[in-house]
């Protein structure tokens, strides 16, 4: 008996303790989701938008980026950015996109199936929705790496292909 009032004392702690975190989460609706976003982006310099699907929509050197608001999950966050592939070689993309990816830090590009765009997300987990103002500017910069990782890849993949001679550094690419 005694093992028996032990171990619900000890569910009982349990319980509270997972529970607990619940009881205290903030009710975050989109509108508030948005207008921590919006806020924020305007304070940076940004002129940001909602867009049809009410995420959030702001430029960056030209090129759109969204953050992804999903008020069903108030703790992941995600920006996300994307572009056309034009002409190049859906195989070269998904080959500079795996090389990218395992050279950045937490932005990851994919491929769309037709392999006619690329796109970019950072995505975390956040304990508040307001966690990402301190590392928005990181994430952007992430992105950028990733592109650039992304895209200096595919000059060399084109390159090893035009003249046919492929290097280790290349072999991920074969």
């Amino acid at each position: 008996m005694k093992k028996m009032g032990k171990i619900l004392i000890f569910a009982v702690i349990l319980g509270v303790f997972f529970t607990f975190p619940a009881f205290t989460q903030e009710e975050w609706t989109r509108p508030d989701l948005q207008n921590i976003y919006m806020e924020h982006l305007r304070n940076e310099g940004y002129v940001p938008s909602i867009d049809i699907d009410g995420d959030i929509q702001f430029k960056v050197s030209g090129d759109n980026y969204f953050i992804i608001i999903d008020e069903k999950d108030v703790q992941f966050f995600q920006i996300y950015m994307g572009f056309s592939l034009g002409s190049i070689n859906p195989e070269e993309a998904f080959t500079a996109a795996n090389f990218s990816n395992r050279r950045s830090k937490v932005a990851k590009i994919s491929i769309s199936p037709d392999g006619n765009i690329a796109s970019i997300t950072v995505e975390m987990i956040l304990n508040n929705p307001r966690d990402f103002e301190p590392i928005f500017a990181r994430a952007l910069s992430l992105i950028r790496n990733a592109e650039g990782i992304f895209r200096s890849h595919l000059k060399d993949i084109s390159v090893a292909s035009k003249s046919g001679v492929f290097s280790d550094y290349d072999s991920d690419a074969m």
